[in-house]
């Protein structure tokens, strides 16, 4: 929308803000009339004192013929559309002018300098100040200085005849004395400008808060229509307030069909809108849209508050991750063919390195034999990646399936410690292990929790420096079992701690100190121990070490999983 078009818009809204207040103070006007013969004719019983000079028939037909002509302003403001912005202009100062008009027949009628009546001058002009800049409002005044300083001049030079208000005789005396006319045109005529100079430094300053307040309105819109995620904002009463073009996308529908509505008043048929409003979706949630069913949104749900923390309101933001999913999807089945692909040949290699190292094709010296070593060592480390990827893949799949057993988890523990004590010893980390005696049985899958405890200890071992600690800790606590792997390593930055256990991530600190890892571990780890329907959660600090925890119930089938009773053998 162009300057023009704004400022015409701007106008026809003051023109039928004054035509409202008009029907009010003409209806006022008419009504004091009223009063004034009412009174005036009460006093003339009592006092036998003459009647007033404005007769009642002329009140009434002045009275008429206004509302006549705010009628017919009323009906031209109705059409905007087809009034040119010269029209609205013109339209603006005939009506400013008119209202002078009509105040100065009422003076002229009601007592000229007695009347009180001017006063009715000061709508109108304050009235200009919305229409028109400091100049507009200089004319204004100034008309209706002309009209009143002629209208009191003439009367006072006899030019135009006098009519008292109440035919006293101080009235006529006022009227015809040179120090009471030039003062008191002095004092309104003053008071004309001053009120207009103040109207108009007060209708400035409100425009320009309206051009800023529409310049960033404009500004939130545009933001709003180009965003790449969809949102819908709901205020403090539930009302949606407001909607962008790709949420109406994103969720088939029109925002006018949904725009000032609380969401309970909204049509059952959007079925995709409302669901983002369901319980799930309190926080954040996947949602697949009815009739498109390779597409995922995921909606995310924001509260606002302002500076003195009260709320404003809430906002959906719906973002399209089907791309996403389908190329996670991609890489996921990728991985798995990769994965079994590469297992064969890789467990064939290990066959023959160890039938190698074992001898059985000659005997082999003692730098052979250390290549040799390295190379069954680097080649069980890539089985273990590929052990590691198609582990996610499962997970990812809904296909990790769980056997779950009555287990020694202390020996389970002292099991896997085993593997990790002789590494520690020879890194020069001082390595212990400290088991509750007469632990429970835990109902788990061994191999699972094996995978778990190795990924943290190998971790505490392969990130602590020599001359460092390892504790290994299990034991009975409320019920439940805990597990702590504690060192005193390079530790885990702030930075770094909301990401630790996201697939293939390692913190900066990590990688430096040890460039080889996949950064899966910890990944898998979370997946299990939470599908044991335990916790893992650690503390760390950069240089001082970490310290992880694992909680597990004796028994996790006591908590029944939705939709996931194919995935477990007991």
């Amino acid at each position: 929308m162009d300057k023009f078009a704004r400022e015409k818009i701007r106008l026809i809204e003051v023109n039928r803000f004054l035509i409202k207040g008009r029907w009010l103070y003409t209806s006022g006007i008419v009504l004091i009339g009223l009063a004034s013969k009412i009174t005036s004719s009460f006093s003339e019983r009592i006092t036998d004192s003459p009647g007033t000079n404005f007769p009642l028939y002329l009140m009434i037909f002045m009275g008429l013929c206004f509302y006549g002509l705010n009628l017919m302003f009323f009906f031209y403001f109705r059409r905007p559309e087809k009034i040119s912005f010269l029209g609205v202009r013109m339209m603006s100062f005939f009506q400013l002018t008119l209202d002078q008009l009509f105040y100065i027949l009422i003076i002229f009628y009601a007592g000229g300098l007695t009347s009180i009546s001017f006063l009715y001058f000061f709508y109108n002009i304050i009235a200009a100040a919305f229409f028109y800049s400091f100049a507009g409002v200089l004319v204004i005044s100034s008309i209706a200085s002309f009209l009143y300083g002629g209208l009191i001049l003439g009367q006072y030079f006899k030019i135009i005849p006098f009519f008292s208000c109440y035919n006293l005789a101080y009235e006529y005396a006022l009227a015809f004395n040179y120090s009471a006319v030039i003062t008191n045109l002095i004092a309104i005529i003053l008071s004309f400008y001053i009120v207009g100079l103040f109207a108009g430094l007060i209708a400035k300053a409100l425009r320009r808060k309206e051009e800023e307040i529409r310049e960033e309105r404009d500004k939130e819109r545009a933001i709003l229509a180009n965003l790449s995620d969809g949102l819908i904002f709901i205020n403090r009463r539930g009302i949606i307030e407001a909607v962008n073009s790709k949420a109406e996308k994103l969720l088939d529908f029109k925002a006018k069909e949904v725009l000032g509505k609380k969401i309970k008043n909204i049509d059952k048929s959007k079925v995709n809108l409302l669901e983002i409003f369901k319980d799930k979706y309190k926080k954040r949630g996947e949602l697949k849209p009815a009739g498109r069913s390779e597409e995922v949104l995921r909606i995310y749900t924001v509260t606002i508050i302002d500076e003195e923390n009260e709320l404003i309101g809430t906002a959906k933001i719906i973002h399209d991750i089907s791309r996403e999913k389908f190329v996670d999807k991609m890489k996921s089945e990728f991985i798995m063919i990769a994965g079994h692909q590469l297992r064969t040949p890789l467990s064939a290699i290990k066959s023959a390195f160890d039938l190698l190292l074992k001898g059985n094709f000659g005997k082999m010296e003692l730098k052979q034999k250390k290549v040799l070593e390295q190379c069954f060592d680097y080649n069980e480390k890539l089985i273990k990646m590929v052990d590691d990827l198609l582990d996610i893949f499962s997970i990812e799949q809904g296909k990790y399936y769980y056997q779950f057993v009555k287990t020694d988890l202390g020996g389970l523990l002292e099991e896997v410690s085993k593997r990790y004590q002789e590494a520690a010893g020879e890194r020069g980390i001082k390595f212990n292990l400290a088991i509750d005696e007469n632990l429970p049985e835990v109902k788990l899958d061994s191999y699972k929790i094996k995978l778990v405890l190795a990924s943290l200890i190998e971790n505490a071992v392969v990130y602590t420096d020599k001359g460092g600690e390892v504790n290994v800790d299990c034991r009975a606590k409320n019920g439940k079992m805990l597990i702590t792997v504690k060192d005193t390593g390079i530790g885990i930055s702030k930075e770094s701690q909301s990401q630790i256990f996201t697939k293939f991530f390692r913190g900066t600190n990590a990688l430096s100190f040890q460039p080889e890892g996949n950064g899966l571990g910890l990944f898998v780890a979370k997946n299990i121990v939470e599908y044991h329907e335990g916790k893992i959660w650690f503390t760390s600090e950069v240089d001082k070490g970490t310290t992880f925890f694992i909680e597990l119930p004796l028994d996790p089938l006591i908590y029944p999983k939705k939709g996931e009773k194919d995935l477990i053998k007991s």
